[in-house]
């Protein structure tokens, strides 16, 4: 009976072995994957037209939403009409010459010329895809809305912009209505939107309603107002609480050359919005010009007069 408990308990601690030497195998298997796969998302983040300083701080899901916009910017960019780089890069073809000073100089230039353009502008830049999605947005957003071009980039348009003005953004887009709910377009009316809502537009004036259009029907060309969330104070600080600020659009749709099937007739189809966007100060009665024929007067909410100007 002692030899056989010896060896019972023998076997007992050599199953015990092989399943720590199991464990410990399995382990060193996932910590070889994870370090695998957090090299592959590393390099991946290098390749994004981004500083390193922004790359580097990417968590995995960024990294593959920013790579999945990239990828669609460049086929909108290629696809569309006009394409937008007609030149392929690196061709073998091009003769090198001596270049001058002057040359040089200009090319240098060039080379930062989007970014000049862009702080230049008063407004930032944007491009929407067909589903609603930004594909491109300028840096320049976080000096008019405080809102980062890494977190709007890849997201939905309308997580950005105030419930009521959903339909607006929608057609615009050219998103049927059937389409539009999984674009993330809410057709909800405003006053079920939250309170929170409500209350951050206390002072913003709300986008003159449009009229439905057909945009197969219509030019490319676009100009509307909307309202995007921003978290900036009138002293341009940033606050946790997201209010609204009145945004003119104006762009164009971009499209895309197809053959009808079964037939040699190209059309076009839409696949973007391409838009310049100006933020709009809320107007206060200050700030309204008057003239030799105009006056002032004040009721209140009973539309009684309260005050007349004597002219």
């Amino acid at each position: 009976p002692a030899e056989n408990k010896q060896s019972r308990s023998q076997a007992s601690s050599q199953r015990e072995a092989l399943q720590n030497l199991r464990k410990e195998k399995s382990r060193n298997a996932a910590r070889s994957r994870r370090g695998k796969e957090n090299f592959e998302f590393f390099e991946l983040a290098k390749m994004l037209p981004l500083p390193g300083a922004i790359t580097s701080q990417l968590d995995k899901a960024s990294v593959i939403r920013l790579t999945i916009s990239y990828l669609h910017m460049r086929t909108f960019a290629s696809q569309g009409d006009p394409p937008w780089s007609p030149l392929l890069e690196g061709d073998s073809n091009c003769s090198k010459v001596r270049r001058s000073s002057h040359s040089l100089a200009t090319d240098m230039f060039e080379q930062h010329l989007g970014a000049h353009l862009l702080q230049s502008l008063d407004g930032f830049v944007f491009v929407v895809s067909q589903e609603g999605r930004f594909l491109y947005i300028s840096e320049t957003v976080s000096i008019y809305l405080g809102l980062s071009q890494v977190e709007l980039t890849g997201s939905s348009v309308f997580d950005y912009i105030h419930p009521a003005d959903h339909v607006e953004m929608a057609e615009r887009l050219g998103i049927r209505p059937h389409l539009r709910a999984e674009a993330g377009c809410h057709t909800a009316p405003e006053s079920a939107s939250s309170s929170a809502s409500t209350s951050s537009l206390a002072g913003t004036p709300e986008p003159a309603p449009s009229s439905p259009h057909s945009p197969a029907d219509d030019p490319p060309e676009r100009g509307f107002f909307i309202r995007m969330k921003s978290t900036l104070t009138k002293r341009g600080l940033h606050v946790k609480s997201s209010g609204y600020k009145v945004i003119h659009v104006t762009g164009r749709i971009r499209c895309r050359p197809a053959l009808v099937p079964g037939s040699t007739r190209s059309v076009r189809r839409p696949m973007g919005l391409v838009a310049l966007a100006h933020t709009l100060p809320p107007s206060t009665l200050n700030e309204v010009r008057m003239e030799s024929h105009m006056f002032v007067f004040r009721v209140n909410m009973d539309l009684q007069v309260t005050y007349c100007e004597n002219r």
